[in-house]
């Protein structure tokens, strides 16, 4: 990759010293960025995902700037917010946090190009003791700036136990862990610490009988959250930890209208009785719903269409990627003779399903795939038979162009 020269950076950084405050810095950041690529004619302009392939580089210049374990507060000119959203993920990655909160260090970023080169810089840090970070990458000849993103399957562990799990989901910096049992409060559960430690668990009381594939989903709004299970509703909050259950039947945060899971059965229904055991989100007020006879139907302002495919188990939409305003799908396949499932890829065009060459193997047999309100990773359940775990997995996309 062609990185500027010395001399170019020191323009650009005297020039970056000037301060951007106010409502305006992004344009003036952009200036910024381009000093060591102005041209007389303005390149075209490029979607709002043209930038993605460059965020990991961008990620890490950002992480190099600032301390290890950070908490930031990142800020993208308006219109990217797609990139914004890969380079937070990958900082988090990285252990530093981005929050919203005026305590944190400033990064306010933006991408720009011209017709030679693509920048994104960012001025990371307050007064004395700011930095411009920039990367830059030419721009091949004949490329073309609606090219196709290359869109791949990307899984990151992220708790693992021995007994079962319905769901998982974040509480602030701890995990909300969901049984048929109980409810766990779990704390530094992290990448490298995957088992993470059981702060404080409340049982799940009801006279209810579980079906035999018993499902279970969490909802968590700030210190409240709710699980779900059939016939049962539970509610509780994160601090102090409290749950109190009730044998209820209360529509699931899963997405589309439905009136949960009935007691002793693991499928939803729509209010005009279509039932259904996953529902992914593809754009708009459309959805994927995955059948009881293992079929996809897509739903668009409540009219249904049967999509051609294999026998489907689970399915996770993902509409506002980073492959700009494509929809894709992500579902399972077994292995024959093999403990363990696998994840396919989709794009969904119209009402027909292009498989994409990105497939990932998980440790084991997937058991539940919920897709995430807006732009966030899915969340799978996976049981791994051969070592006796159960492990819960985000699922996202990752974009190159």
């Amino acid at each position: 990759m062609r990185r500027s020269t010395t001399g170019t950076d020191a323009r650009v950084l005297s020039f970056a010293a000037v301060g951007f405050h106010g409502r305006g810095w992004w344009p003036r950041l952009t200036l910024a960025a381009l000093v060591l690529t102005t041209q007389a004619t303005p390149a075209p302009a490029q979607p709002a995902a043209a930038f993605v392939d460059l965020a990991p580089e961008f990620a890490s210049a950002i992480a190099r700037a600032v301390a290890p374990a950070s908490a930031v507060r990142i800020t993208f000119a308006p219109d990217q917010a797609q990139v914004q959203a890969e380079v937070v993920r990958l900082l988090s990655a990285r252990g530093i946090g981005s929050v919203d909160s005026g305590d944190a260090l400033p990064v306010r970023a933006v991408c720009s190009s011209n017709l030679r080169e693509r920048v994104c810089a960012a001025d990371v840090g307050r007064t004395d003791g700011r930095r411009l970070v920039m990367i830059t990458r030419p721009r091949s000849a004949g490329s073309d700036a609606d090219a196709d993103a290359i869109v791949a399957i990307e899984v990151r562990p992220i708790y693992t136990q021995r007994r079962p799990m319905l769901d998982v989901a974040a509480a602030g910096e701890q995990l909300l862990v969901l049984s048929s049992e109980s409810v766990a409060l779990v704390a530094d559960a992290t990448v490298g610490n995957l088992g993470g430690r059981i702060v404080a668990t409340r049982p799940i009381t009801t006279a209810r009988a579980w079906p035999r594939d018993v499902r279970g989903r969490l909802g968590v709004a700030g210190q409240n959250f709710e699980a779900f299970l059939p016939g049962v509703t539970c509610r509780g909050t994160i601090a102090p930890f409290t749950l109190v259950c009730a044998d209820e039947n209360e529509s699931w945060p899963i997405g589309p209208d439905n009136a949960g899971i009935a007691p002793s059965r693991n499928t939803f229904s729509t209010r005009d009785g279509f039932t259904f055991y996953e529902a992914a989100p593809v754009g708009g007020s459309r959805w994927l719903l995955v059948s009881d006879r293992s079929t996809l139907t897509l739903v668009d302002n409540g009219r249904r269409t049967v999509v051609p495919s294999d026998p489907v188990e689970h399915a996770a939409g993902f509409s506002d990627t980073c492959a700009g305003s494509s929809s894709y799908l992500v579902t399972d396949a077994r292995a024959a003779d093999v403990n363990a499932d696998t994840l396919r890829l989709f794009r969904l065009i119209d009402a027909r399903l292009v498989a994409s060459a990105s497939t990932a193997t998980l440790p084991g047999a997937l058991t539940a795939l919920w897709s995430a309100a807006g732009s966030g990773p899915a969340t799978a359940i996976v049981h791994d038979l051969n070592a006796g775990r159960y492990e819960a997995l985000h699922i996202a996309l990752s974009c190159a162009r």
